[in-house]
């Protein structure tokens, strides 16, 4: 029986590719924290998809 996957960090080139995503949403925001779940930004309140904050950005879908 072969052990499950570690969950593996974002490459160099997804994290300079979501921040450049990031970037034209919202010049302000700035990478909180990178690791196995993704890209984490931080923004000003002003920001209209407060929804998000503090929240991974990742293309996965996460199903309750």
């Amino acid at each position: 029986m072969s052990r499950p996957a570690a969950p593996s960090m974002p490459t160099e080139k997804q994290i300079r590719d979501v921040s450049e995503v990031m970037a034209k949403l919202n010049p302000e925001a700035k990478i909180h924290r990178i690791g196995p779940d993704g890209v984490t930004f931080v923004y000003g309140e002003e920001f209209s998809f407060q929804a998000w904050s503090n929240e991974p950005f990742s293309a996965e879908v996460k199903h309750d």
